[in-house]
């Protein structure tokens, strides 16, 4: 019996030289007919078969036939390998607020996802997936960086097919293959005990008993506070009014409980979302003392949509019970915490009425096995791996923010094994993380590190890094402005990919020189140097490694500070979470912020 990968299937996109492969008895010869050519190929003795189909033209839909399968509704046109964590694979629905009128149908953009998961065992040799078009009910689940990506790219009516291959809360080391990892032994040693049978699921079934015990403690002690507390005659003396973002006397780990009423007029008309913002870490809304369907988790924010009839005019009582088991129990401040109907908003900040739920003990978060390494490149990525691609696009690193040192190795290593199943310069292109901080501010310069490593990746030849630093939102790892990623890294990929001569580079820095007292830092495609949201502000580091800051001026297309006779070693730009100040070029594309050595000092007295 013969079988095709998934990826394989209706509606699929095919490259001008794809390689096409499957599984059949050893020895068995399988016929392929495309466009009016035949090819004959033979399975091999581990049972696997492939051949190159070549097309002249773009466009479709065509037949495909490989044995005694038929593929219908095959297009050729270009296709990319999408891949990274949540940003990447943040859907299209979480952007609309933001970007609707950019969101079009468009049946010449073509998706195939990859079932997300993990495996320690080896690569498997399928995925779960289907091949999906951007229209209808299917465009809202389209990956939103991608989707933007091909509106960018498309032309002429050639369409676009997208292999996306991303999971939330994953490294880069989830995403290299076993025989990489075992070159970092702290990596492997990591790794290692997965491959013992039942140690996963041991461990999984340690962490649930754990968390279910923790729970059932929590719930216990806290029966009774969700009860009657919208009900007449309770007594509401232990509830203190407190704003909404006020962490002060919060335990560090439990429940805490908020009440607001909330009076609507009579033309509060459906439907009516209740929008939480961003709670950390555990929500349970309730709306006139019934608990409302919402999402439970700080990621992505809490919203809901209030079933009709729960809401009444005049008097409402919305109540939230915020658990945090690892976490301070915490409202993000910045977002929407509002009532919306279809013609009214009601702003829900302000003073609530807070009670103190139970006080618990720290909670060890139950171990992540998607970010065990190799175990999502066995289960996702290798798999499809030789699906004739243009390029890659990559969107990731927010999880490596904790050990940034190793991240440029860990991607070289990533790259190098790509080009494995490719050529060796297939074009690589890659997101620099945008601004963003921690709600409790403990991440102190790893983002700002991790940038860096992913600006010194751009020393791998044909691979480009769009800059997203502008992009960030300063309260939430996911930024809903995923249309300027999206053209950003398109603007690459027709330069690296397709040999269009369009700009797609910001400034980058070149080389920093004191003389004379003066720091010089010069920029290749620097044209037009431009700042936005004040005076650039350069960080010197001396040879004590102590940090002095100046305020630079713009001339031409270098910056200039008066840094007197200072003994420096480096200089850094834009060097934090969420830089202010943002440098441009003449066709509006930022800089990277930047941390090189000062090759030149040359002090006059």
């Amino acid at each position: 019996m013969m079988r095709l990968p998934a990826i394989f299937s209706d509606g699929m996109v095919i490259g001008k030289n794809a390689r096409v492969w499957g599984w059949a008895e050893p020895g068995n010869r399988i016929n392929i007919i495309f466009l009016g050519k035949q090819y004959e190929v033979t399975a091999a003795v581990c049972g696997r078969f492939e051949a190159t189909i070549l097309s002249e033209e773009y466009g479709g839909p065509h037949e495909l036939t490989i044995g005694e399968k038929t593929i219908k509704d095959v297009h050729v046109g270009k296709v990319w390998l999408c891949g990274g964590q949540s940003n990447m694979e943040w859907p299209l629905a979480r952007t609309r607020p933001l970007l609707s009128e950019h969101i079009k149908d468009n049946a010449q953009i073509r998706a195939f996802r990859v079932e997300g998961g993990f495996r320690f065992n080896g690569p498997a040799q399928d995925v779960s997936g289907s091949w999906q078009a951007a229209t209808g009910v299917l465009l809202e689940k389209m990956f939103a960086v991608p989707y933007f990506f091909a509106q960018a790219i498309i032309s002429d009516n050639i369409p676009i097919g997208l292999i996306n291959v991303a999971l939330g809360g994953t490294t880069i080391e989830t995403w290299l293959p076993e025989e990489i990892i075992r070159t970092y032994p702290d990596l492997y040693n990591e790794f290692a005990p997965f491959k013992q049978p039942g140690y996963a699921e041991n461990l999984k079934k340690i962490d649930e008993d754990r968390a279910e015990n923790w729970y059932h403690t929590q719930e216990a002690t806290d029966k009774g506070m969700s009860e009657g507390w919208y009900l007449p005659g309770y007594d509401h003396s232990s509830w203190k009014e407190k704003m909404l973002f006020d962490k002060s006397n919060l335990p560090e780990y439990g429940a805490v409980w908020y009440r607001k009423d909330v009076f609507l007029p009579e033309d509060f008309d459906g439907p009516v979302a209740l929008s939480l913002g961003r709670i950390a870490d555990i929500v349970r809304s309730y709306v006139n003392g019934e608990l409302v369907p919402s999402l439970n988790g700080q990621y992505p924010p809490t919203m809901c949509i209030i079933p009709d009839g729960l809401l009444k005019p005049g008097k409402n009582t919305i109540a939230i019970q915020v658990i945090g088991p690892s976490t301070k129990p915490f409202f993000v401040p910045g977002l929407r915490y509002e009532l919306t109907g279809k013609n009214k908003c009601i702003s829900l900040l302000g003073p609530w009425k807070r009670r103190q739920g139970c006080v618990m003990p720290y909670l060890e978060p139950r171990k992540a096995l998607f970010r065990v390494p190799t175990c999502n490149y066995n289960h996702m990525l290798a798999p499809v791996l030789g699906y004739d691609v243009d390029g890659v696009i990559w969107y990731q690193g927010e999880s490596n923010t904790q050990k940034p040192q190793v991240y440029k190795a860990l991607f070289n290593d990533f790259v190098a094994h790509l080009r494995t199943h490719y050529t060796e310069d297939l074009p690589v292109i890659f997101t620099q993380l945008a601004s963003f901080v921690s709600p409790e501010h403990t991440t102190g310069d790893n983002w700002a590190q991790l940038r860096e490593q992913q600006r010194q990746c751009q020393e791998i030849p044909n691979t480009a890094m769009a800059v997203t630093i502008d992009c960030g939102e300063w309260n939430d790892i996911h930024p809903k402005d995923k249309k300027t990623v999206g053209e950003r890294l398109a603007l690459c990929a027709r330069r690296l990919a397709y040999g269009e001569d369009v700009a797609c580079y910001g400034p980058s820095a070149k080389e920093a020189v004191i003389n004379g007292g003066e720091l010089i830092i010069n920029f290749d495609h620097g044209v037009g140097l431009w700042a936005k949201n004040g005076r650039p502000l350069v960080e010197v580091i001396d040879s004590d490694e102590k940090s002095h800051h100046f305020y630079a001026k713009i001339s031409e297309d270098t910056l200039v500070a008066q840094v007197g006779e200072i003994a420096a070693n480096r200089v850094r730009f834009a060097w934090t979470d969420y830089p202010a100040v943002v440098l441009y070029n003449a066709y509006n594309l930022p800089a990277s912020p930047f941390n090189i050595p000062i090759t030149t000092h040359s002090c006059h007295k």
